[in-house]
């Protein structure tokens, strides 16, 4: 006769009922939720570690503020500085009696530099909390060759003021620097 072994061991006294899931089974699957739970916890605290360190990366984002405000306002300068520079026969508010005046020059540079730098300031309030000043540092060295000038020695102070830090830095500025 032949005999289905693997039934005759479920049934019976003692042995397990077909109603009831494997101990195993239930370790197995307790591990895995376990693993899951473990795995979010880590995720979580994972993404606290990261928001913690960017925002206290402020101090190098500042450095980096510095530098692109020095370079912006270089760049603005050196422009103004290249629309003086060159021949200037034909731009009547620089003439006196048909001459380049070199004081004339040297005064509409000023000016346009102090304008410069409330443009400034004004266009940066809105996306940075930083108050820029430009200042012109001393008189330029303005030379005049029959009506075209060259322009050296241009020389401005930016101050930048913000909540956490300020600093003051006197740069030189060239006709180069204008990215035209």
């Amino acid at each position: 006769m032949v005999t289905d072994r693997t039934r005759s061991r479920r049934s019976g006294d003692g042995d397990r009922s077909d109603d009831r899931p494997d101990r195993g089974q239930v370790m197995l699957i307790g591990a895995v939720a376990l693993a899951f739970i473990v795995l979010g916890v880590v995720v979580v605290f994972n993404g606290v570690l990261y928001t913690e360190t960017l925002s206290s990366g402020e101090t190098s984002q500042s450095a980096s503020s510095a530098e692109a405000t020095e370079l912006e306002v270089r760049q603005g300068i050196g422009c103004l500085v290249a629309e003086y520079e060159g021949n200037q026969t034909g731009n009547d508010e620089l003439l006196t009696g048909g001459e380049v005046n070199t004081t004339l020059v040297d005064n509409s540079l000023t000016d346009d530099i102090e304008n410069y730098s409330s443009l400034y300031q004004n266009a940066t309030a809105h996306s940075q909390p930083t108050a820029v000043h430009v200042e012109p540092e001393s008189d330029f060295e303005i030379n005049e060759t029959d009506g075209v000038i060259s322009i050296e020695n241009v020389t401005v102070t930016v101050s930048a003021d913000s909540d956490d830090h300020r600093y003051d830095r006197t740069i030189d500025v060239r006709s180069e620097g204008c990215p035209s």
